[in-house]
């Protein structure tokens, strides 16, 4: 078995699959996730052995200046503003307070010393090696293969900017639907904020956030900026989606793992059982996959 990708996703995938090698197109740390990683359980954190904290995460709008509350018009442009004009349900909707759970700041840093042996870094992997039938854990976009009748992949990339906020203990998130802001979300973990941009943030975008969390310009110290190029997904259509994964699998033992091997917008806990299923499958026989499709 080898794992495509040294993301969340194909780390994950790493530390249940011990043998297999992984191979990431870019360098060290050039592909970490910085945007907002909390988890609905802790099952991900119980699967590798990593204790996650639960906390009660508060969410709120702002828009036009204040605080708003869920309406058909803030959550559409919300959607609008994210996914680069589509109307879709988001999660924006529900501005309930939930139960998340957090993991440690360096828990990607945890999971590559645990595959750091087999990870090969800076080496791509051919369309070609991907078809010669190797059993592959694949993470990379969907959109990468030329597929029979492709539909049209529609993505909009991101910029998140982090800071660290002093004297601070607190988990909430706010969304932000106006247009007049190319932030979209901005989440304060602990002391640490992370804020998430549809575009090059701007004065406005910051003065915006600190006004929304009651927090002033001497409370915070930037920590770094970076793009996120698949920041937000599209769906496709449902059943070619499917069928793709499933001729995937079938004709070159490729099994797609992630948000965007698998082009659908899912938590970490959806990867974790999706690797369970990927275990099952690949254990296999061509018949048993055949009757229970």
């Amino acid at each position: 078995m080898r794992i495509l990708g040294a993301g969340l996703a194909g780390l994950l995938a790493g530390c249940h699959f011990q043998k297999a090698e992984i191979f990431e197109a870019s360098a060290p740390r050039q592909n970490e996730h910085k945007a907002l990683l909390r988890f609905r359980s802790a099952a991900v954190g119980e699967s590798v052995g990593i204790e996650f904290m639960p906390v009660r995460v508060h969410k709120a709008i702002w828009a036009a200046g204040k605080y708003v509350d869920p309406s058909p018009r803030w959550c559409n442009l919300y959607s609008q503003k994210v996914t680069g004009g589509s109307t879709l349900g988001r999660s924006i909707w529900d501005t309930r307070s939930v139960t998340r759970y957090i993991a440690p700041e360096d828990f990607i840093q945890q999971l590559v010393e645990r595959c750091a042996d087999r990870i090969h870094w800076k080496t791509p992997v051919s369309r070609e090696a991907l078809e010669a039938g190797v059993p592959t854990i694949s993470t990379i976009p969907m959109s990468f293969w030329d597929a029979e009748s492709q539909p049209e992949f529609r993505y909009s990339p991101i910029t998140v900017k982090r800071y660290r906020v002093d004297r601070c203990d607190v988990y909430q998130t706010i969304y932000y639907p106006s247009f007049q802001n190319n932030l979209y979300r901005a989440s304060i973990t602990g002391d640490l904020l992370i804020a998430e941009y549809v575009d090059e943030p701007n004065e406005f975008d910051h003065s915006e956030m600190l006004k929304s969390f009651g927090i002033s310009e001497c409370q915070i110290d930037e920590l770094e900026k970076v793009h996120q190029r698949f920041g937000k997904i599209e769906p496709i259509d449902e059943l070619w989606r499917r069928n793709f994964i499933y001729q995937m699998t079938q004709r070159h033992k490729v099994y797609s793992l992630g948000r965007f091997a698998t082009w659908r917008n899912i938590l970490m806990d959806d990867v974790l059982q999706d690797i369970a299923v990927i275990k099952r499958l690949h254990s296999c026989s061509d018949y048993e996959r055949f009757i229970r499709r």
